[in-house]
């Protein structure tokens, strides 16, 4: 019964988040993150309900536990893929060049992936250009880099560096290890022209702002009364 909660509670988050944005229709969202949402494995209605975001093109579950893509369908539009801190194991490689065939960026990073001739699979994603697998057990060899670049020669980015060791901070930029940081936040970014959003497991962010609000609100008697 826990392990159902667990992964309804994807769609719940979901739902909820639509209610708040009610606004925005699903075919304009283009993205979609989830993080710290426990989930494990996907189920058919979660795939389902993915599905109905005809304009995803990039997707993201990060920290939720994720041990298999089992039940994904075939997500071609999707370009981008962040599936950070998971369990995922050399089987999910397979998956991931089956159903996301166009992926420009994958994020592996922390998971349990083993097996280098599970990564040549790779080489299938003919549009891949940045790709992090750093902190996954088969970084172990001492030539794991070497091999990577040998591997996909289109790739421009390895684990946030180029081939010869620079910081790639987006897809276009390259910045030295030791070059100054720019300022991160130069544009607000518009709601109204927001086209994805990201859920949390943030049922701690959500009480602490309803005591926040309450003691605001007890505040606002108290100076009341005083006048």
């Amino acid at each position: 019964m826990k392990g159902s909660s667990q992964k309804n509670k994807i769609l719940e988050q979901i739902q909820k988040q639509r209610r708040s944005q009610s606004r925005q229709n699903d075919s304009k969202i283009n993205s979609l993150h989830f993080q710290g949402i426990q989930i494990q494995e996907f189920t058919k209605e979660i795939d389902d309900y993915l599905r109905t975001f005809s304009n995803l093109q990039q997707l993201g579950f990060q920290r939720c536990k994720l041990e298999s893509l089992n039940n994904l369908s075939d997500y071609k539009n999707i370009n981008s893929l962040n599936l950070e801190e998971n369990a995922l194991d050399d089987g999910s490689i397979k998956l991931i060049v089956q159903k996301f065939p166009s992926l420009t960026f994958l994020n592996l990073k922390k998971n349990q992936i083993k097996e280098f001739n599970e990564i040549e699979q790779l080489k299938q994603l003919d549009q891949l250009t940045h790709l992090f697998l750093d902190k996954n057990p088969v970084c172990d060899d001492d030539n794991f880099t070497t091999k990577i670049w040998d591997l996909l020669p289109k790739l421009k980015a390895l684990d946030g560096k180029d081939k010869k060791g620079k910081i790639v901070r987006e897809k276009t930029e390259i910045y030295d290890d030791d070059e100054e940081d720019e300022e991160e936040d130069e544009e607000e970014i518009d709601d109204d022209d927001d086209d994805s959003f990201s859920i949390s497991d943030d049922e701690e962010d959500e009480e602490y702002s309803e005591v926040e609000e309450s003691e605001s609100e007890s505040n606002k008697k108290k100076k009341k009364v005083k006048k």
